[in-house]
C-alpha cells in the first residue's frame, strides 16, 4: 500500500462523512418542520374550538327560525288592523283639506 491509494481512501472517508453530516442536516431540519407545523395546526384548532363555541347549536337556530316566523305572522296581523285606519285617516284628513277651501 503505498501514499496515493491512503490519499484516495482518505478522500472516500471525508466525502461519506459529509455526505453523511448531509442527510443529518436534511433529517433533522424536516423534524424541525414538522414540530412547526405541528405547533401552528394546534393553535389554528385551539382558536377554531373558541370560535365553535361561540356558533348557536341546530336547535337553537331552529327555535330561532319559529320566532321569527311568529314575528312575521304578528306584523301581518297587524298590517291588517290598521289599515281600516290608514283609510278612515285618508278620509279625515281629505275632508279637512275640503273644509278648508
Amino acid at each position: 500500500m503505498n501514499f496515493s491509494d491512503m490519499t484516495f481512501s482518505t478522500e472516500t472517508v471525508r466525502w461519506l462523512v459529509t455526505v453523511a453530516l448531509g442527510i443529518y442536516s436534511w433529517f433533522i431540519g424536516r423534524q424541525a418542520a414538522s414540530a412547526a407545523e405541528l405547533l401552528d395546526l394546534r393553535t389554528r384548532i385551539t382558536t377554531l374550538e373558541a370560535d365553535m363555541k361561540q356558533v348557536p347549536s341546530q336547535q337553537q337556530l331552529h327555535a330561532l327560525a319559529l320566532n321569527v316566523s311568529d314575528l312575521r305572522g304578528s306584523v301581518e296581523a297587524m298590517g291588517q288592523r290598521i289599515d281600516p285606519l290608514v283609510r278612515v285617516m285618508d278620509r279625515i284628513e281629505t275632508h279637512l283639506l275640503n273644509k278648508k277651501d
